[in-house]
């Protein structure tokens, strides 16, 4: 259920076969793939959906389309690093067609991890032999490729924290707003006709590299705990990142483990204390929950599977004093209010309240 995240890919290399090369398609045409304050992040809550239609070129078709990037960041950079699920869902339809009503997807829907950054995209594979996910092919028409939040009621939709704060997808104002959409209030509208103008960071990876699920941050964007990890811990085991990276002493918080090659049963210790409450996902992100207990310090982050094999992440966590939180070293934490929000389009808004997520 679960994609890999956080790398840069090259801008889109025109002509020949998707066999032959990498194909890129795109609509931000100009867009330099670092996020700027001021530019357009556009948040959405459930069961609403950023929609961008991406077509090749003539000479482009057949293409097997095997990456889904976007570019998702925090607003004002305090949630960066911060870790989500997006479900992503694919429609085929004729050239210069609008998108369809939700769902009836030609691939999806599947739940991606992904995490706020300002400097690199998340990637999310279409191949994955283990689950069963093949690349998509597109022999005619275009891929209307639908990013949504999951549904709040299973405590895994996208990251926030308070008014000031929101965490979306960015919008490249810079390019045309054609074949942009919403899906919003049970209806698809122009982005444009919502008084945005550009286009969607989303786009379509086709050509060479169609060997399954990446390992992960190719650059250290991303929610990289800060630790090292080392080469592959054994059997196939390797662990990448932790989200969130800090917590306040005294407090208990889920944490998203980021890696490959784990086990439905695997299980995961920070600082040698067991995360509780296991759940796998994909074989490459894993989910638990950290106790309490965990001391004030540096700790090491351990992925283990009973069949054999672990990698650790060496000082990936980071357990905060109260005397450093309240000195102002800021805590990339859990915890935090789930109040309601306000919907952030870059300088605008709309006044509209988000339901809290389910405790």
């Amino acid at each position: 259920m679960i994609g890999h995240v956080f790398v840069l890919l090259p801008t889109l290399v025109a002509g020949g076969p998707a066999s032959a090369q990498e194909i890129v398609l795109r609509n931000d045409t100009n867009y330099d793939d670092t996020y700027e304050p001021g530019e357009s992040v556009i948040w959405l809550e459930f069961p609403e959906c950023a929609i961008t239609v991406l077509t090749p070129e003539p000479d482009e078709y057949p293409l097997e389309i095997h990456t889904i990037e976007f570019f998702f960041v925090s607003n004002t950079g305090n949630l960066q690093g911060e870790s989500g699920y997006t479900e992503l869902g694919i429609q085929i339809i004729d050239e210069g067609a609008a998108p369809t009503g939700r769902g009836s997807w030609a691939w999806g829907e599947e739940a991606f991890l992904t995490t706020a950054s300002d400097d690199s995209l998340n990637r999310l594979s279409l191949v994955d032999d283990e689950n069963d996910w093949e690349a998509i092919t597109l022999t005619e028409g275009s891929l209307a490729v639908w990013m949504c939040p999951t549904d709040p009621v299973t405590g895994a939709d996208w990251p926030y924290n308070n008014n000031s704060d929101v965490t979306g997808i960015v919008v490249d104002g810079g390019s045309p707003s054609t074949h942009n959409y919403v899906f919003y209030s049970d209806a698809i509208y122009k982005l444009k006709d919502l008084g945005v103008s550009g286009s969607w960071v989303i786009r379509a990876i086709a050509g060479e590299d169609t060997g399954g699920s990446d390992g992960g941050s190719s650059d250290g964007g991303g929610s990289d705990g800060g630790g090292e990890s080392g080469d592959d811990g054994g059997d196939g085991v390797f662990v990448d990142s932790i989200t969130p990276s800090s917590v306040m002493e005294g407090e208990s918080t889920t944490v998203a483990i980021v890696g490959e090659g784990f086990d439905d049963d695997a299980t995961a210790f920070v600082g040698g204390l067991a995360v509780s409450s296991v759940s796998v996902s994909g074989g490459n992100a894993l989910t638990g929950t950290l106790p309490s207990a965990l001391p004030v310090g540096v700790h090491d982050v351990m992925v283990s599977n009973p069949s054999g094999g672990s990698d650790t992440l060496a000082a990936g966590f980071t357990v905060l004093s109260a005397e450093e939180v309240d000195g102002g070293g800021g805590c990339g934490c859990g915890g935090g209010s789930q109040g309601a929000l306000l919907l952030l389009f870059g300088p605008l808004a709309w006044a509209r309240t988000r339901r809290p997520r389910e405790a």
